[in-house]
């Protein structure tokens, strides 16, 4: 997210990157970035192993499994003056079709937000919360196929944050984002990189004809000495060690997080036409190293 709510390495195996960031040398929140993809994937050497993952299969209604995922809840508006509260699993659950709901609703379901009685809930899972850690890693590949909700205020988000970030805060622990959408804009994902002094990433047009609202699979490749963001297998954008400067705080290990933002500073607040329920749907996680 955009705050805190908000050259290739060994990493165990090898990975090559088939595009290098353009206009080398130059400060990394200046450095220009894609807006259409490049003709060749990321190529990925044969001996990664799969080291985390969920592919949500379950009964409808289930919960997602609670040795993998934890709930992250409250209104404070987590530092985006975001007018969801995030509920205890309520609006986190399996649909029994393979794939993990996450839904905002509008009303308050009698939670109190940081302006008054809450407008929406949502969901917002993650692999670590305070000294509860179902899932950590440094560097490998992060993947997950989604299919985002469309509609103006909406703001879905599959990230990552570093583990420290209790004992260090925001952005000195680094934040990582896979995706990002704005549902006003179903033809647009946004990919950033986050750390002190790096406001890395911007926009990325989906070939004509895609929607973020179809299945798309995001994913990031990172290592000692690079991010590579992908959507669908193919380099969208990749930032270097060497570019990020002392903004590079990506060499401790780092947690999953999914969830459903409404409103807040940058998406803007939802309008009549938003449609609620709003579901983002998770066809699988899988992580690699």
């Amino acid at each position: 997210m955009q705050s805190v709510h908000r050259a290739v390495a060994n990493i165990g195996a090898v990975f090559t990157v088939a595009a290098v960031v353009a206009g080398c040398g130059q400060p990394a929140s200046s450095i220009p970035v894609p807006t259409s993809l490049p003709p060749s994937p990321v190529s990925l050497q044969p001996n990664l192993q799969r080291t985390f993952g969920d592919e949500f299969d379950g009964p409808a209604g289930a919960e997602p499994d609670p040795s993998r995922w934890l709930t992250d809840t409250g209104g404070t508006g987590w530092g985006n003056d975001e007018l969801q509260y995030y509920t205890d699993g309520d609006n986190t659950y399996l649909d029994g079709q393979g794939h993990l709901v996450i839904e905002a609703r509008a009303g308050s379901d009698g939670h109190t937000c940081w302006y008054g009685p809450c407008r929406y809930t949502s969901g917002k899972v993650t692999t670590r919360q305070s000294r509860h850690v179902a899932f950590v890693q440094q560097y490998g590949r992060f993947e997950a196929r989604i299919k985002m909700p469309p509609g103006a205020g909406l703001w879905p988000a599959f990230w990552l944050l570093g583990d420290n970030i209790d004992s260090v805060g925001h952005p000195e622990a680094g934040e990582i984002d896979v995706v990002e959408t704005l549902g006003r804009r179903n033809d647009e994902v946004e990919q950033h990189a986050h750390g002190p002094g790096l406001e890395f990433g911007s926009e990325f047009i989906l070939p004509l004809g895609q929607s973020v609202t179809d299945w798309h699979t995001y994913s990031i490749e990172w290592s000692s000495e690079m991010i590579a963001w992908q959507v669908d297998g193919q380099t969208t954008r990749t930032l270097a060690k060497g570019e990020a400067g002392a903004g590079w705080v990506f060499d401790h290990p780092f947690y999953i997080l999914l969830n459903l933002a409404v409103g807040g500073e940058w998406p803007g607040p939802p309008d009549s036409a938003t449609v609620f329920p709003a579901r983002m749907l998770v066809d699988h996680v899988r992580v690699f190293r």
